[in-house]
């Protein structure tokens, strides 16, 4: 071979190479960019997924129900025809529109009325106008027949009241501001050679340069646990009855108050935790910290509910270490959620370590499970359609076991007929469906979050004194949750401290069924006066209620 031919040679294997190698350059790039379209694409739907919750939590519906228009998609993807769904569908209630008025016009007896002047038909089965209650207050008017009615139409002789007809109208009349004097009589010797002191009456109330009264204390506290409003909210309402007093005043007013129900709080919060069966929930309660970067921090307000009274307290962070003095005194059973805490080992006094809530203690909650299932319903998966269906069943036999007012023993023993078969098949469908969902779509964590809490749902079913959820703990914490976007934030830790036992005693009142004023006015009045702490106990709400009958009152209205 010459030596032309040996360097063409040369130069061609020199072009396959570099052919090759770019031709793997270009193999790799594109795995490259098919990772990244990958990636890409996950990205894509994750952010789609995000906007569709921001959607739904921003305008969409509450409530865990589907409505006419769902259902009927729901039933249309699942093969029914379209006549099918209409017939399964309850007929959908309208907005109510009331009756125009009638105008009565004169007509002749040989004229007759139009078609279009007949009255309208008053709805079936309407039940009236809901009674006033008989204790309010009634200002009777009454209102006489003038004289010219007064005679009968066929004798002519005066008619006799035989009864009347009562037409009611509520007024609204607002509160008042009333300031009690206690003019105190002053005795002086007027003889000229006598020189004794000044003698005053003592005060009715005990003495104290406190200008505001029990009620008015009670209203403050009253207000802002109760209905949500703010100190300075509650000040602008007075000024308007009349009553200007700064706020500072009003807040040394509410520490005054509510620094005596701490020790009353803390006798209710032991009386909860004694219980057999203890609901715990929490929410964050921003506190001003000038020693903080932001000047506040988050910390945590906890509810604990029994079976009567709910019991509220305070901690500076969300660590399991600073709620375990509280559910370490728990020897009942305890229904939470799936936080992470209440599967961390702790740290007694006595150097014992325990998990903070020992899974034989541990009671879960349907409402979590079903959450996440009808979420994933909303965004867009069908599959979880069956999930939500088996969920509501089991409520629906819940529903029928309260309706019924069933005690413990026979509410267990509808829940073994009716209820387990139903959790049965509900758990089958899950251990089925988790194999095809991916762990990090929205059915896929609903299934592992149910799988997760399968013991502790379970475990509610085996006892007729357990709720199958923790609602009634979360309904409790609603209302510091609605006045803490009133008030956004507390003072301190220790307001916070006394704005949990306020909390414990109001709301305690409300789940009773009666109002606090008149309870925060009595307890208020005796704990500044020097009630003995060896009789706190009789001052907790059930007990009060019960000895002025209240208790039984609340419990025949429910």
């Amino acid at each position: 071979m010459s030596s032309e031919q040996s360097e063409f040679v040369a130069s061609l294997l020199a072009a396959f190479t570099q052919v090759a190698d770019e031709r793997d350059s270009l193999a790799i790039e594109r795995e490259h960019l098919d990772h990244e379209r990958t990636a890409l694409a996950a990205e894509l739907e994750r952010t789609q997924l995000r906007l569709k919750k921001a959607l739904i939590a921003r305008f969409g519906r509450k409530a865990e129900t589907l409505t006419r228009d769902e259902l009927m998609q729901l039933m249309l993807s699942f093969g029914a025809s379209e006549e099918q769904a209409e017939a399964q569908e309850p007929e959908v209630p309208h907005a109510p529109v009331p009756d125009e008025p009638i105008e009565a016009t004169p007509t002749r007896q040989d004229e007759p009325a139009k078609n279009d002047e007949q009255p309208k038909k008053k709805r079936p089965n309407h039940p009236g106008r809901t009674a006033l209650s008989p204790d309010l207050e009634r200002i009777i008017e009454h209102v006489h027949v003038p004289g010219e009615q007064r005679l009968c139409v066929c004798c002519q002789h005066e008619m006799k009241a035989v009864s009347f007809v009562d037409h009611e109208r509520t007024e609204y009349v607002p509160a008042k501001v009333v300031v009690h004097v206690e003019r105190r009589e002053t005795l002086a010797c007027k003889q000229s050679s006598c020189r004794r002191d000044i003698t005053t009456a003592p005060r009715i109330d005990g003495g104290g340069r406190r200008r505001a009264g029990a009620s008015l204390i009670a209203q403050l506290i009253e207000g802002k646990c109760d209905d949500g409003l703010p100190v300075e909210r509650q000040r602008d309402q007075w000024l308007r009855l009349g009553f200007d007093v700064p706020a500072n005043t009003l807040y040394t007013y509410w520490r005054h108050g509510t620094s005596l129900l701490v020790p009353l709080a803390d006798v209710v919060r032991s009386m909860v935790l004694a219980e057999d069966v203890v609901g715990v929930d929490d929410t964050s309660l921003p506190v001003l910290d000038k020693s903080c970067k932001a000047g506040i921090y988050k910390g945590h307000l906890w509810c604990f509910t029994g079976k009567r009274l709910v019991a509220y307290a305070f901690t500076e962070s969300w660590s399991a270490d600073e709620v375990a003095p509280f559910l370490s005194a728990v020897d009942g059973f305890i229904q939470c959620d799936d936080y992470k805490g209440y599967g961390r080992e702790i740290k007694l006094p006595d150097g014992e370590r325990r998990v903070l809530v020992p899974p034989e203690q541990r009671l879960g909650c349907m409402m979590h499970v079903r959450r996440r299932f009808h979420e994933a319903l909303k965004l867009g998966d069908k599959r979880a359609a069956r999930g939500v269906e088996l969920i509501a069943q089991l409520y629906e036999i819940e529903r029928a076991a309260k309706d019924q007012r069933l005690d413990a023993a026979a509410r267990l023993a509808l829940r073994k007929e009716r209820s387990l078969p139903v959790l049965a098949s509900f758990e089958e469908w899950l251990d089925g469906l988790k194999l095809t969902c991916l762990p990090t779509s929205p059915l896929g964590k609903a299934i592992g979050y149910a799988i997760h809490q399968r013991p502790f749902v379970r475990r509610c079913f085996t006892d007729g004194r357990f709720e199958i959820d923790n609602g009634h703990t979360e309904r409790v914490l609603r209302e510091p949750c609605i006045g803490r976007k009133n008030y956004l934030f507390t003072g301190s830790a220790d307001a916070a401290e006394q704005l949990a036992a306020a909390y414990t005693l109001v709301q305690s009142c409300r789940l009773l069924g009666f109002p606090a004023r008149d309870y925060l006015i009595d307890v208020l009045t005796k704990l500044d006066a020097g009630w003995p702490m060896r009789r706190i106990a009789e001052l907790v709400p059930d007990g009060w209620a019960l000895e002025r009958g209240l208790l039984a009152q609340a419990d025949q209205a429910r």
